[in-house]
């Protein structure tokens, strides 16, 4: 499993990492290790990208919700 995909499960069970990622995205990414590449594709919202950075063999996707 890829740091970025490990990233992604810890958002989905973590609600402080949620928090912190909804005010900041790119700081907190950053601040775990996610690489410049990958975050440019995160913010970008390119799926194809990201499955492929993620190592997404098996067609997982996450979706991160947030709000302004």
């Amino acid at each position: 499993m890829s740091n970025l995909s490990q990233f992604f499960t810890q958002l989905g069970t973590d609600a402080v990492l949620l928090e912190a990622y909804q005010q900041d995205p790119r700081g907190v990414m950053k601040a775990n290790a996610i690489t410049d590449e990958e975050i440019a594709a995160v913010m970008s919202g390119d799926k194809a990208l990201i499955r492929q950075l993620a190592g997404d063999d098996e067609m997982q996707m996450f979706q991160i919700i947030t709000t302004p």
